[in-house]
């Protein structure tokens, strides 16, 4: 397919996260490269035809010796000993490359008759469960069929719904009748897995391809790299040997929307990919098409969807895993630092659970591929609209997963259902052994602070270093991210809080990192017990985002720096202690080289004018503040005159980890949720949107610290959880509204007034700390590597 160049693989770690998984992974992609060129799909979507019945793509020997028909199943059954994750994560790979072919089809059979066998129809020695029929025909024909598809000597497929198919008793088992919804790779299967309606309910048969009375008819497909087909039964005797005992149909729904998301999310990484390789070479006007603004976004807003879907998946796929009893942490690496990185989650996922989480997956992963494979077209502009071009097999694939599994907000709707319910999903960490000997011996220094309101603890803990022990010492313990978890855990556990530092939170750091020695001493100890309160004055009526733009000069005296000029914006400007501004000290400068950055005694230092600004929700909480030649003393300079942007983006190699562990609905969404049920159809969809929103804005959290942990890089995904938050906490609040109906007119209590002020208030979500437009302008520069503007 060398009419799109791409780079090798996607922004971001790919939905497996542990060292093993991104080996896999890499393996995987090289192995494509050799064994699956990109030219042999090509060759199918060229053809527009059918392959033979049953014939098998030229590449399945190859992959059969590589052990991927059976990656997901237990040893005992000829497998690899993994799990769906481990197949998800090979299934990415497999779809970003375009891969032909029964793959997915035949691993997603397997997939639930390996289910089927473990729920007790029958199982091998040491996996065998205390229901299982050992020595049944039902038993001994499933795990037979189980080694064979492990080993690649045969194929498979199944319908997700029965269509018209019915089985009707007989003799010596069940004839079959009727024709099933287009299957997916049906017409290279040897095996079929058919529900049926019978009088007891909907039944699954096993059912071979070659079967008297069956018609397996390949379709013209929208996707003839993995076309369906149309299979019929005219009278088919199944015996009662191949009833296959589906104790939960909707497991098996589950998991083909656990696995198409997987597939999804190969597809929506080739199309950015394809994407912004176009972008960054492709000229317009002189330019890169990827420095204009409108094409930066749009990049970045497919990574956004692309990094929601992996995360959904990949907890989906564990939440599979773990219902099954497969433990995701790897043998034998108990005690490491890798141990974790699929330890979250350990407790098994219940079936209403799984049902949630794979219903979030399937929606965000499947409209992930649709609508990036469609913004992939626009960025190539014409060229995308030739059939010459790949990228419309992207979209050919992702339109039919779409159609076989259903729209997203098919599975919007019935997330929303689940979670009306009462179904969840926690996310909870589970971090290596050494982390016991960090909370033992954190607990004697902890217990000062046993009962203490949060300020006051804050007060006893700092001498110690506990109140922040991400910062190195003497003001912390330099400790790492297990360890720091580790605190956070046995804080928890005692019930205490720690007061939190506000804006200090970004003045600390770079005290330590550049200022000096009286510096250090005079500010440090007495802001980490809480007892100085800072504010940030960085922010200015005509630079906002664009702080290097930023026009408040200092000029130097005899006497130390003289401050003019206006900030905006400040939070806590009358009540702080003390401010850190940015101002120009070089007007002929570059401009990010002519800043300086100043301590400022906000409480002392004369010609500081601090005025209330009024905002739309009535209140005041940001200031504007005007400096009338201020004058600030020489020392007052934190780090060199001219290298103010340098300290003011200062963060530290050992940055704070956050604590994952937590129900990923909040507050607003519960409430949302506790009143849907009696909502109408349409509403309760853009409830299960917030809802995979709310997920995977955990998922991502808890991703990130996984990788923390590990010591890897976190990669997208801080900044991408910034953009989907803000917006997220903007959509609660408007609906939360929405919902009031003509009471959310009323600003009184007891009406709207609460409703009205949050979605008032969240407007400014999108603006602080930098526009959701300048944030995604650095996401597209900074991750995707397109040129600035």
């Amino acid at each position: 397919m060398g009419r799109g160049t791409v780079r090798g693989t996607a922004v971001g770690t790919g939905i497996g996260i542990t060292e093993e998984h991104r080996a896999l992974a890499h393996s995987v992609r090289g192995w494509l490269a050799r064994a699956a060129p990109l030219g042999e799909v090509r060759e199918l979507l060229d053809e527009g035809s059918p392959a033979a019945p049953g014939a098998r793509p030229a590449h399945w020997k190859a992959l059969v010796a590589q052990g991927l028909t059976g990656i997901h199943l237990p040893e005992g059954y000829e497998g690899g000993g993994g799990g769906l994750l481990d197949l998800a994560v090979v299934l990415e790979e497999a779809a970003y490359a375009s891969l032909p072919g029964p793959y997915l089809a035949t691993t997603l059979t397997s997939a639930v008759l390996h289910q089927v066998v473990a729920a007790g129809a029958g199982a091998p020695a040491g996996h065998r469960s205390s229901a299982a029929g050992a020595g049944a025909p039902a038993a001994e024909e499933l795990v037979g069929a189980l080694r064979e598809l492990a080993a690649g000597d045969r194929t498979a497929a199944l319908a997700l719904t029965p269509g018209t198919l019915t089985a009707t008793p007989a003799a010596t088992g069940h004839r079959l009748d009727g024709t099933a919804p287009p299957v997916l790779s049906a017409d290279a299967a040897d095996l079929l897995l058919l529900p049926a309606a019978t009088p007891d309910g909907e039944c699954w048969f096993l059912v071979d391809a070659g079967a008297d009375g069956l018609t397996v008819r390949p379709h013209r497909s929208v996707d003839p790299t993995r076309p369906t087909a149309e299979v019929r039964a005219d009278a088919v005797s199944v015996p009662a040997h191949r009833a296959v005992p589906v104790a939960d149909p909707g497991f098996v729904g589950d998991l083909a929307a656990v696995l198409l998301a997987a597939d999804a999310c190969g597809t929506a990484a080739r199309s950015l990919d394809t994407a912004v390789a176009h972008a960054a070479v492709r000229e317009q006007f002189g330019r890169p098409i990827g420095a204009f603004q409108a094409v930066k976004h749009l990049c970045a807003d497919m990574l956004v969807r692309l990094e929601q879907a992996r995360a959904l998946t990949w907890d989906a796929a564990r939440a599979v895993d773990e219902g099954t009893g497969v433990e995701a942490a790897a043998e034998g690496a108990a005690g490491s630092e890798a141990a974790a990185g699929e330890a979250a989650g350990s407790e098994a996922a219940g079936p209403q659970a799984r049902g949630l989480v794979a219903a979030l997956a399937a929606a965000t992963a499947q409209e992930a591929a649709y609508t990036c494979a469609k913004d992939a077209i626009q960025i190539l502009g014409g060229i995308g609209f030739t059939w010459e071009h790949d990228a419309h097999l992207q979209l050919r694939r992702a339109v039919l997963a779409r159609q076989l599994l259903g729209p997203a907000d098919a599975h919007r709707l019935r997330a929303a259902r689940l979670a009306e319910a009462g179904a969840r999903r926690e996310l909870a960490l589970e971090l290596p052994a050494e982390a016991d000997r960090h909370r033992a011996e954190a607990r004697p220094h902890l217990a000062a602070a046993r009962g203490l309101a949060p300020r006051e603890a804050r007060r006893a803990l700092a001498a110690t270093g506990y109140a922040a022990p991400h910062l190195p010492a003497p003001y912390g313990l330099d400790a790492g991210p297990v360890q720091q978890l580790a605190i956070q855990q046995e804080l928890r556990e005692q019930g205490i809080r720690i007061g939190d530092l506000s804006i200090a939170t970004w003045v600390v750091p770079s005290l330590i990192a550049y200022g000096t020695e009286e510096q250090r001493e005079r500010y440090l100890p007495a802001t980490l017990r809480g007892d100085l309160q800072w504010c940030q004055l960085f922010s200015e009526p005509d630079a906002g985002s664009d702080l290097a733009a930023l026009r408040t000069r200092a000029v130097r005296t005899g006497e130390g720096w003289r401050i003019t000029g206006q900030k905006v914006w400040t939070s806590a400007a009358r009540t702080a202690d003390h401010g850190i501004l940015l101002a120009r000290t070089d007007p002929d400068a570059p401009k990010h080289r002519g800043l300086t950055y100043f301590l400022v005694d906000m409480k002392r230092a004369r010609g500081i004018d601090i005025r209330p600004l009024k905002e739309i929700t009535g209140e005041s909480l940001f200031n504007e503040v005007y400096f009338d030649d201020v004058l600030l003393p020489a020392d007052a300079v934190v780090g060199e005159v001219g290298g103010g942007w340098r300290v003011a983006r200062n963060t530290l190699g050992n940055e704070r980890v956050h604590m994952a562990d937590q129900m990923t609905f909040d507050s607003g969404l519960e409430a949302l949720i506790a009143r849907s049920a009696g909502l109408d159809a349409t509403v309760r969809v853009r409830i299960g949107a917030l809802a995979a929103e709310a997920h995977a804005l955990a998922c991502i959290g808890l991703r990130t610290t996984l990788q923390q942990v590990s010591g890897n890089e976190p990669g997208a995904g801080a900044s991408v959880r910034k953009l989907v938050q803000t917006l997220h906490q903007q959509k609660v609040a408007e609906l939360t509204l929405e919902l009031l109906g003509p009471h959310g007119a009323v600003d009184e209590a007891a009406a709207g007034e609460r409703a009205l002020h949050g979605f008032l208030m969240s407007r400014c979500l999108t603006i602080a700390g930098g526009t959701t437009q300048i944030q995604l302008n650095v996401v597209a520069e900074r991750i995707l590597g397109l040129p600035r503007d």
